[in-house]
């Protein structure tokens, strides 16, 4: 299957080179597309310098809006599956060409990355992060009859087949933050009823300063994150 690796960038030059030569190590080059989401700082430029497809925003859009031009830039090369990822190095490489088969393989549509079940590893997560997220996953699970052990980890894998379902609307300017990540999760399983089998994956912080490892901001961030579900259970946006 033709898959395609989407690897979401803003303002990453101390790490995006060693991570992207990671991935080459992994995927062919022609399988990976890079979004700069208006970077400043020259990552973009590495990216490009590194040969790889770069899809560049004029301005800081936010990661929804990043991947999504990496979803349409998927459905327009006629891809069949692609697998989420950052350039902050916290994802490991190594666990793609994994991922990436079983989506393959199949029956599973939609492969969640966790990094709480056997042989799921996170590298010096942040205290409260590791107290919230289970708290968070149970949460969710709970609304949406399926359980799930890390709804916030960013490795996930879809088959593109998905995405053209006119149930789902990318297009929404609302979507730009963390929602459309949240969107499409609640869209898969609770209209497409797409089954979700959650992966292990291993998520390092041990190589960035403390306060570069999330850039979620609180209050802020978490509506981004919650937006989805109250706007589609309310009917509010579809």
């Amino acid at each position: 299957m033709k898959n395609l690796v989407i690897v979401a960038n803003y303002n990453q030059r101390v790490e995006i080179e060693n991570y992207l030569l990671q991935v080459l190590k992994e995927v062919p080059l022609e399988n990976v597309v890079i979004v700069d989401d208006g970077s400043t700082d020259g990552s973009k430029e590495t990216a490009q310098r590194l040969g790889f497809k770069v899809i560049a925003h004029t301005k800081n859009m936010g990661i929804g809006a990043a991947i999504r031009s990496g979803l349409k830039y998927a459905i327009e090369n006629k891809f069949e599956g692609v697998l989420i990822s950052s350039s902050n190095g916290k994802m490991v490489p190594s666990q793609f060409p994994r991922i990436l088969n079983e989506l393959d393989q199949g029956p599973y549509t939609y492969l969640q990355g966790s990094r709480f079940i056997k042989n799921g590893e996170s590298l010096q997560l942040p205290l409260f992060r590791k107290l919230t997220i289970p708290g968070l996953s149970f949460l969710w699970s709970l609304l949406l009859g399926t359980k799930m052990t890390d709804i916030t980890c960013g490795l996930r894998a879809y088959k593109v087949s998905l995405l053209v379902d006119p149930r789902i609307k990318l297009d929404q300017d609302w979507l730009n933050r963390y929602e459309l990540e949240y969107y499409l999760h609640i869209k898969f399983l609770r209209d497409l009823k797409v089954p979700m089998k959650e992966v292990p994956v291993a998520i390092r912080y041990n190589h960035l300063e403390r306060a570069r490892r999330s850039k979620i901001k609180p209050f802020s961030g978490w509506w981004s994150m919650a937006r989805p579900f109250v706007f589609l259970f309310f009917r509010i946006k579809d």
